[in-house]
């Protein structure tokens, strides 16, 4: 599909990447308004340039929209698609989903997101009787909230109870001593890479976001002592908390772990490379993680011919982690593509079993 993006500079990289990713082909990239229009979020002369183009099938608005301007979009340009940043990461998520619970966490995210929307239709149906979603007038809407809720309702109940057998899961693990390490960081640091340095395995592994959305787990040896891997979803810079919410399932896996290790992309430039570590800390800590042992993985070294730049970088993340975060256990410079330093790696997670 053909599709016009609004971003800001600071994700314009990140925006375009993941339109890509979800299978759109990005004609136009135009900068979002530094004071949203409180009626259509984008500028009116842009909206109208795009109503009269035939080759544009999507707006692609890179910032969480709320209802009115769903609403107000979808009025004014009825015959194309209007998705923000989180529409776009469920879609995403969506054609990577394998597992039931991804499958739930995806239809979850997008109901209560959607939910807004349909009550702001409720409120204005009431007061101008026009048509609802589903038939006429204030009924047609009220139908589609009751719709909603019993949705909403079915797969929380679902998902509670997959937490809990996850949560059984893990509690017999820990009973058979078999520890977990979580590795966990940015999308496309490099993580399922990683997974499979250490493995062995040849899991799925492309240069799109969001390839892992449920959780992949595998055991290995390291000096006689057997530890579970798990490979998780993968964060990004603002994720929005509905995302947060409906992927804890998945993302606690990492809550559950022994210990962690984070992966970041040690060739990013230097200010993408802190916002990365930052805002990788703070989604541990929004899904309750702390005092759990932490290896920090610079991946992509191959990536950063100079040397000195390298240890430029892995002096960054060092204090910048330690700034963030307790107890970081090693910083440690890796290549997953080239194999380089994995067997290091391997070796040390023994050290955040200690």
């Amino acid at each position: 599909m053909k599709a016009v993006l609004f971003v800001s500079d600071e994700f314009k990289d990140e925006a375009l990447t993941l339109a890509e990713t979800a299978g759109y082909e990005i004609l136009d990239i135009y900068k979002l308004p530094k004071k949203p229009n409180s009626f259509f979020y984008i500028q009116e002369d842009r909206l109208a340039k795009i109503a009269e183009s035939n080759n544009i099938d999507t707006i692609i608005i890179f910032d969480l929209l709320r209802p009115r301007h769903f609403i107000n979009l979808n009025r004014k340009i009825p015959e194309k698609k209007v998705i923000d940043k989180l529409l776009l990461l469920l879609e995403i998520f969506a054609l990577h989903a394998g597992s039931k619970e991804a499958k739930l966490q995806i239809e979850l995210a997008r109901l209560r997101y959607e939910l807004p929307i349909i009550k702001d239709m409720y409120k204005k149906s009431k007061i101008t009787e026009q048509q609802g979603p589903l038939g006429a007038g204030v009924y047609g809407v009220e139908s589609t909230l009751r719709l909603y809720h019993r949705k909403i309702s079915r797969i929380s109940k679902e998902l509670e109870h997959l937490k809990e057998s996850r949560e059984i899961q893990v509690q017999k693990t820990k009973n058979e001593g078999l520890p977990s390490i979580a590795i966990a960081g940015y999308t496309n640091a490099g993580k399922t890479s990683i997974f499979n340095a250490l493995t062995g395995l040849s899991q799925k592994v492309d240069n799109s976001m969001f390839t892992t959305t449920s959780p992949k787990r595998y055991s290995i040896k390291v000096d006689s002592k057997k530890i579970l891997l798990v490979d998780t979803v993968g964060f990004i810079r603002g994720i929005p908390p509905q995302i947060i919410e409906a992927f804890f399932v998945t993302l606690s896996e990492i809550k559950y772990a022994s210990g962690i290790l984070m992966v970041v992309d040690i060739s990013l430039p230097d200010l993408t490379l802190i916002d990365m570590i930052k805002s990788s800390f703070n989604i541990i800590r929004e899904i309750g993680v702390s005092g759990k042992p932490i290896i920090m993985v610079a991946n992509k070294v191959d990536k950063v011919h100079d040397n000195t730049d390298v240890l430029r970088k892995l002096d960054i993340i060092s204090k910048l982690s330690n700034e963030l975060y307790f107890p970081i256990i090693d910083v440690i410079s890796t290549s997953a593509t080239k194999l380089y330093n994995i067997d290091v790696l391997r070796e040390r997670t023994l050290k955040l079993l200690s």
